[in-house]
This record gives C-alpha cells, structure tokens and sequence, in this order.
C-alpha cells in the first residue's frame, strides 16, 4: 500500500492518527505538496479526479479517497482496538458525531482558513466575507459539539 499525504493539511493528517491509535504502521508515503499544487498534476488527477488528500493506494492498484473511506478498511482489516464502535449503539454514536464535526465545526475551519490565511490565496479566490460568516458559524458548531 501506499498513502499519498499532503503533510500538514487535516485529512491526511488525521488518517495518520487513525492509523497510530489502531496501532498499524504507516505504509509507504507518498508526499504531495499542496502548496506547489501537486495535488491539481495530470498523474495525480488521474488517481484521484476529485484532486484532494488523502488517498491510500491498495497494492492491487484500487485507490481509495476520502479520510472516512481509508479509515473504515484499515478499521476492517485490523478491528482492534475498535475506533468506530463495538455495537450498532456505539457505531451509530460514532458515525453522528463524524458527521457534526465535519459538516458543521470542520467545515466552518475549514472556510475561516482557507478564505483569510494569506497562504491560501496563492490556491483559491479568497472571500474574506465568507470567511467572517463561517467565524460564527464555527463559534456555534463549536458550542454544539461540546454538549
């Protein structure tokens, strides 16, 4: 296998974690500079056409994108210790809170990053007012996800 990572950028780093708490090695990895826009190449659009990170390559060749997808096969080939629950209780809770932190406190980071950092604007048309919505909305999700 091989893990195309985009360094510090939060899905590969957090398929790293994933991969320490379960206790499994890190395969081979496959550095992609998002700042030099390594992630938008012919070679690696072709691996992935949506052109984000992370993507674990299966030594048959399957490339699998998005941070929950690479976490749930590693969770299926090593189910110890089991990180998205033991019962359906537990992997329902799981599966809620992923989604209220990704939709709802991670996407509004996500938004205030990347539409205010001056090193994004090098990437994407920055909208500084989308920015300041999402300060709120980050606020709240923020809020939420600690009850």
């Amino acid at each position: 296998m091989k893990l195309y990572d985009g360094g510090r950028a939060p899905n590969p780093r957090r398929v790293r974690i994933f991969f320490a708490e379960k206790g499994v090695p890190l395969p081979e990895r496959v550095p992609v500079d998002i700042a030099k826009r390594e992630h938008k190449s012919e070679a690696f659009t072709r691996l992935n056409p949506s052109q984000r990170l992370p993507v674990l390559v299966l030594d048959d060749g399957t490339a699998l994108a998005e941070t929950i997808a690479i976490c749930r096969y590693i969770e299926s080939l090593h189910p110890q210790p089991p990180l998205f629950g033991r019962d359906a209780r537990e992997q329902a809770l799981v599966e809620m809170w992923n989604r209220r932190i990704e939709l709802g406190l991670f996407s509004a980071v996500a938004a205030v990053f990347r539409h205010s950092h001056p090193s994004m604007a090098e990437l994407e048309t920055q909208v500084p007012e989308w920015a300041e919505a999402n300060r709120e909305s980050r606020a709240a999700a923020f809020s939420a996800a600690r009850t």
